[in-house]
């Protein structure tokens, strides 16, 4: 009996057309997402992103502890939106129907149709769980790319030798968007050659669909592209005059930063534990695990193979990042979307056995309490995802009718996030323009860069960097240098953004000027309060401190 028969689990009959619905649910739910605020995150690479295109060179003139890819990335963004709100839930929309259309063809190929169309709608509820903190993350992208470089190796048409480096030029916009796309090196280099063995119609196991000697020709041309494309950015790096703010970022600052994840996190296991328990969730992981066991028992392993070894890298790229923020889920929820797809196909095969036993035994009342049972169960997965989409629609119908009033209410904030009052400063600075480089934020909110378009009077453009344990020594001294230089009109001084885990204190920045003598004694000396804006403080250039000249304290 052939698997891709109509009625076989695993039939690949009529993808298009399924393809075509399951990108249209996808869609129904992620519409609201177009209300999605910015986060400090896309904010800042929104606002660095823009400095690029105005001719700003990374880590030197705008510093962040990413690697560059995103970045430009962003640029293009910003080219194309603007700094409107709305652009980063755009962005998320349309890489959400991308994403679902790869993991649709990638779970078809040995799935089947069925299996594909469950793991769309399951990683799309996964991802929107994690509302706007998820959208337009560098972890969003490198599954692209990744995707990307698996599809052309997987190919077996013409210009094979392009592709194999097209490919490898794909894993590198991968690896320089976050370094940890290097776990995904075995499901590129192994998964797309593997070829499941039938026996008795059953895929048993899995083989190599080359030889040896083919194999490695092909990993050659794959590293060809993945140089290459490397070397593009190097070089770039290299002619911006990006290269040294680039070495320091990447060779002193990161190895530092992930030094104190352990220190700043007691209980480290417990706490992994429970960000897993709240990103992944204690069933997906029992439902990877029952998928795998009946995989084995049915003789379908090598059907779940690719998956499997999707999840343990794409795990494996989360684990390695220590901090386990919601975002680095992404690299593994497709692939454990694969796993709930095959476990409700698996049920639901059981159900109807079971019901096709029951009928010919002419237990008809067993045989319809066989659907009742299946039917509740589930209904047990519906209620979250449906009550989801129904509160981000009435969101959604807020915002249309009264985007600044539904921003300045925004019900699910991230932490240590004030939007109200931060279109409260951006409307205050459009009121009283001053000079491109006339604002500096001591605080953690670029989003206020971002909206009010002004560009950072130094390269720091959040200071969780010169508040952290992880800092470089001179760079507080090299802030109060720019900051005479410049001679910003406004210095805003947040309150309340404490993030312990990132910055190593408990204090909040205004609380941090404390530790920062010469900064405070700058901002007491040639500035004034003019506005307090509950979570902000403005401080104006007073008028003696402009008629002064430049003068500051020295650093």
């Amino acid at each position: 009996m052939s698997d891709d028969r109509p009625s076989s689990p695993f039939s690949r009959a009529g993808p298009g057309r399924w393809l075509v619905l399951s990108l249209a649910l996808v869609l129904l739910q992620a519409l609201p997402n177009l209300s999605y605020p910015i986060g400090r995150d896309q904010a800042t690479y929104g606002v660095i992103g823009r400095g690029l295109l105005h001719g700003a060179r990374l880590y030197r003139d705008l510093w962040d502890n990413k690697p560059p890819g995103v970045f430009y990335i962003y640029a293009a963004i910003v080219k194309i939106c603007g700094p409107a709100l709305w652009s980063v839930g755009l962005l998320d929309i349309l890489w959400l129907l991308a994403i679902s259309a790869c993991l649709f063809c990638f779970a078809w190929r040995t799935l089947g149709t069925p299996a594909a169309f469950l793991a769309v709608q399951v990683n799309a509820a996964m991802h929107l769980r994690a509302g706007y903190w998820d959208a337009g993350q560098p972890e969003t992208f490198v599954m692209l790319f990744i995707f990307s470089s698996y599809f052309l190796l997987a190919n077996r048409g013409r210009g094979l030798k392009l592709k194999e480096a097209g490919a490898g030029v794909l894993f590198a916009a991968a690896f320089w968007t976050k370094y940890n796309a290097l776990a995904f090196l075995p499901f590129l280099l192994l998964v797309p050659y593997w070829q499941p063995e039938k026996s008795d119609g059953r895929a048993s196991r899995i083989k190599l669909a080359l030889g040896w000697r083919e194999w490695l020709f092909k990993v050659v041309w794959f590293a060809a592209g993945l140089l290459l494309g490397s070397a593009v950015v190097v070089l770039g790096c290299l002619f911006s005059g990006a290269w040294t703010g680039f070495v320091e970022e990447q060779f002193e600052v990161l190895p530092r930063y992930a030094a104190t994840a352990f220190a700043g996190i007691p209980h480290y296991g417990v706490w992994a534990a429970g960000r897993i328990q709240t990103w992944l969730g204690f069933g997906t992981v029992c439902a990877a695990l029952a998928a795998v066991v009946i995989a084995w028992r049915r003789n379908h392993l090598a059907r779940l193979a690719p998956a499997l070894v999707g999840a343990a890298t794409g795990f494996a790229a989360l684990a390695v990042q220590i901090r386990y923020q919601p975002y680095y889920f992404e690299t593994c929820y497709p692939f454990f979307a694969i796993f709930w797809a095959y476990l409700g196909i698996e049920i639901y095969e059981g159900a109807r056995s079971l019901a096709r036993t029951f009928l010919e035994r002419n237990w008809r009342v067993v045989r319809v309490l066989t659907w009742v049972l299946l039917a509740n169960l589930i209904a047990l997965c519906l209620p979250g995802p449906v009550m989801r989409t129904m509160i981000n629609y009435k969101a959604f119908n807020e915002w249309r009718r009264d985007p600044a009033h539904f921003y300045s209410s925004y019900t699910w904030p991230g932490a240590a996030e004030h939007l109200r009052d931060v279109l409260r400063v951006v409307h205050y600075l459009d009121a009283h323009p001053a000079p491109a480089a006339g604002v500096y934020v001591w605080g953690n909110e670029p989003l206020i860069y971002y909206l009010s378009g002004y560009q950072p009077p130094t390269r720091f453009v959040w200071n969780l960097a010169l508040m952290a344990p992880w800092r470089m020594p001179g760079w507080r001294r090299e802030l109060v240098r720019q900051l005479i230089d410049s001679r910003p009109q406004f210095i805003i001084v947040a309150r309340y953004d404490e993030v312990h885990d990132l910055s190593g204190t408990h204090q909040d920045s205004a609380e941090a000027l404390r530790s920062f003598p010469a900064l405070a004694g700058y901002l007491r000396d040639f500035y004034q309060p003019c506005k307090d804006v509950v979570t902000f403080e403005i401080y104006c250039r007073s008028p003696r401190s402009v008629a002064a000249g430049s003068a500051g304290p020295p650093s």
